[in-house]
Order: C-alpha cells, then structure tokens, then sequence
C-alpha cells in the first residue's frame, strides 16, 4: 500500500468516528443559522443590508476582484483557504468554541440573502444559480473547516482539564490535518474554479 493510499485510509477511520457526529451537528446548526437569517432579513431589513453591505466590503479589500471586475481564482482559493483553516485553527483555544462564530456568521448570511431576494421580489433561481455551481463544493469544506475546529476545541478542552479521555496531541493533529488537506483543501480548490468560471456562466442563464 503506497503512502498515499494509507492516508486515506487513515481518514476513512477517523470519519467513522464521533467526528461524523460533530459534522452532523455543525450541518444542522448552519441550516438553523441559515432560518435566523432569513427571519432577521424580514423583521430587521436593514440590519440584514447592513450584513450584506460588510460582507461586500470584505470582498472589496481580499483583493478577490481586480479593477475590471474580473474574479481571480488564486485570490479566491487563498481567501477561502484562509478563512477555513482560521475557523479550524480557533479550536486550539479551549472552552470558548470559537469556530461556532464563524458557523454562525456564514449561516446567517447566506440566509439573509435569500430573505433579501424574496423580499425584493428578485427570482432565487438567480440566487441559486449563483451559489449552488460553487455551494455544492464550497459548503461541504466549510462544514468540514468549522467541525475540525469544533473537534479540536473539544479535545484540546480535555487534554486542559487532564481528562482520562484526552486523546494524544500528535494523533489529534495528524488526523485533522488529513482532513484539511485531502478534504478541505481539494473541495476548496473545485470551489475556487467553479466560481469563478462555471458560476457566472450558470447565472447568465437567469438574467
């Protein structure tokens, strides 16, 4: 068996541990972030532009988009990049649980768009057309991203404490760093060029 093929093998193991469960639970509390969005686009829209109009700025400043307008996929890889392995790395603070802030603020946004659109009476086929092309790769890393930190967090909370159940350091960060990279770091990659060139093609579509 080469290297490679023992390391995902390795990761095959560890996902059928209680680490599914943490992926579970961070699936469904962005999908509840998500409600809490769409509830905060209705009774507090201008709040809900406010969310927006910080997340357009943030695109802005990451250099994401040059002065044309055009998206650079070696920009957007290392932002997201970035960004997710800052929402895994939270986790080495114990007890606080920062990696759920980033959960949060991601679910709440992407449900204050869909309440923006419905709002406006704009069509969410668009929305979908501009989100689901990279969301099916995107999404997925981003769970996977938070539920590292969260995994890590908890277990970095046992080895504080000195529980009988903490887990050896080294063997805790070999298995989350198979995860970033033979997961996280591929879905990323696809997520990248999917949007920038598979995305505005599908939201021409619609428009």
């Amino acid at each position: 068996m080469s290297w490679l093929s023992e390391q995902f093998v390795l990761l095959g193991k560890f996902l059928r541990t209680d680490f599914r469960k943490t992926i579970l639970w961070c699936t469904a509390g962005m999908a509840a972030a998500g409600v809490l969005g769409f509830m905060l686009s209705v009774f507090q829209p201008d709040a809900a532009m406010a969310a927006i109009q910080n997340f357009m700025d943030h695109i802005a400043e990451s250099g994401v988009i040059d002065e044309e307008g055009q998206m650079s996929v070696f920009a957007l890889l290392m932002n997201n990049w970035r960004a997710m392995l800052v929402s895994a790395l939270y986790g080495l603070v114990p007890f606080l649980f920062l990696p759920l802030v980033s959960l949060l603020a991601n679910g709440l946004l992407l449900g204050v768009m869909f309440g923006i659109y419905q709002a406006n009476g704009l069509s969410l086929l668009t929305l979908l057309a501009g989100l689901a092309p990279h969301g099916v790769f995107e999404l997925p890393a981003l769970v996977f991203s938070i539920a590292c930190g969260v995994w890590l967090c908890r277990n970095m909370c046992l080895l504080v404490v000195n529980s009988p159940q903490k887990p050896p350091f080294m063997a805790l960060a070999e298995d989350l760093l198979r995860v970033l990279v033979l997961v996280i770091a591929p879905l990323t990659m696809a997520a990248a060029f999917v949007e920038c060139y598979v995305t505005p093609v599908v939201m021409g579509w619609f428009m």
